[in-house]
């Protein structure tokens, strides 16, 4: 009889387990859902960290990552890794320790996982063929239960989360994979929305924003400014005698020089602070919040030099230099209004390319290399 009520205690305490754990998962699954409702599409990397601290926690695993695939090296490598302990995520940084870890397509559980587009699950490492996960030394834990799934994109897969429990935690279950498959599932049609999203607000060729998403970014900018008081700066520049390159080197040199000035760019303005996008053509815009027309001519400065510095080979093997004329207006002085402002940063850029080319030209003022020596021109330059 005791050992009845026995076994009757072990079910009743399980069953209680399962529906504590249910619970909580639930609970965590609500929370993916509010945060992805408020998550901004250009923010990949907060969705990348989220997934994984969502995922551990939903089932209180010792510890999980995600690896990206990368498509050049044809390896899957260490996104972001988090250990959970005491009920929280621990906020420990091994990017360092990561950084020249990767994976191979078909290698190992979360590499089978990849190539097949399945999720594995192994209740016990120390009973499979598999090899012990990287992670382990690098965390320096003794692995006993994983849990790879592929997050798919398009029908492809573009990443893998690998959660992972110690020898001293109960082994994953069925149940614990249905949980991570719903925020995968979460995670992957966001994903995929985020693509579409970058898609629709990105030039094609340079990979810097398209006009449609500059302009509601300007008008964004020009209402924060005129309401806390702020100043910032717009240039508009585009490449001096662009219609030369494409004559006499052909498009595919010019989409070259293209994608060298928005690598340039990239390098010289700051990261998720300014907006820099392509307005058309050979003609590109940045919008420099917080910073006023003197300061935005040394940002245009470094540029120019940087790109002057540079050059680009033509499928002939023809070397060739590139040089920018720039217009710079700063709000709310040159224009407190969208449509004054640009007017006045794109008649500073013709004032620039009268000067000879290779100027910049803040609005007001007569236009200057970008040592900040006058632009004087050497022949009449009245069209771009």
């Amino acid at each position: 009889m005791r050992q009845a009520n026995t076994g009757k205690d072990s079910k009743r305490v399980n069953y209680k387990r399962q529906f504590v754990k249910r619970d909580r998962a639930v609970k965590i699954l609500k929370e993916l859902s509010e945060f992805l409702k408020i998550l901004d599409m250009r923010e990949s990397n907060i969705l990348h960290t989220m997934i994984v601290r969502f995922a551990i926690e939903s089932v209180e695993a010792s510890l999980g990552s995600l690896l990206i695939y990368d498509n050049e090296r044809n390896v899957l490598r260490y996104q972001d890794t988090y250990r959970y302990e005491n009920n929280k995520i621990i906020l420990e940084n091994y990017g360092e320790l990561l950084q020249d870890i990767f994976i191979r397509p078909g290698e190992g559980i979360v590499g089978e996982s990849y190539i097949k587009a399945i999720s594995i699950l192994v209740d016990d490492m120390s009973k499979k063929d598999y090899e012990k996960p990287l992670i382990s030394d690098i965390v320096k834990v003794e692995i006993k239960s994983v849990i790879a799934m592929p997050l798919q994109v398009d029908n492809e897969v573009v990443s893998v989360l690998e959660i992972a429990n110690t020898a001293d935690k109960e082994p994953f279950s069925m149940d614990d994979v249905e949980i991570i498959t719903i925020i995968a599932n979460f995670a992957s049609t966001i994903l995929d929305n985020a693509r579409l999203f970058s898609w629709a607000i990105h030039d094609s060729l340079t990979n810097l924003y398209n006009n449609h998403y500059f302009y509601k970014e300007l008008s964004d900018e020009t209402e924060r400014s005129k309401r806390y008081g702020r100043v910032f700066s717009l240039v508009i520049f585009d490449v001096d005698d662009f219609k030369h390159i494409n004559d006499g080197y052909g498009h595919s040199t010019g989409d070259k020089a293209l994608q060298l000035l928005a690598e340039c760019i990239n390098k010289t303005i700051r990261k998720e602070v300014d907006i820099a996008a392509r307005y058309g053509g050979d003609e590109f815009v940045i919008v420099l919040p917080n910073t006023a027309a003197q300061e935005a001519f040394k940002v245009c400065a470094r540029l120019a030099t940087l790109i002057s510095n540079s050059s680009v080979v033509s499928s002939d093997g023809r070397e060739l230099k590139i040089s920018l004329s720039m217009g710079i207006a700063e709000f709310p002085k040159d224009g407190e209004e969208v449509y004054y402002l640009f007017n006045n940063a794109d008649e500073s850029l013709y004032a620039s390319k009268g000067a000879g080319k290779d100027a910049i030209c803040i609005y007001g003022e007569k236009p200057r290399k970008p040592d900040g020596s006058k632009a004087v021109p050497k022949t009449p330059a009245k069209t771009k």
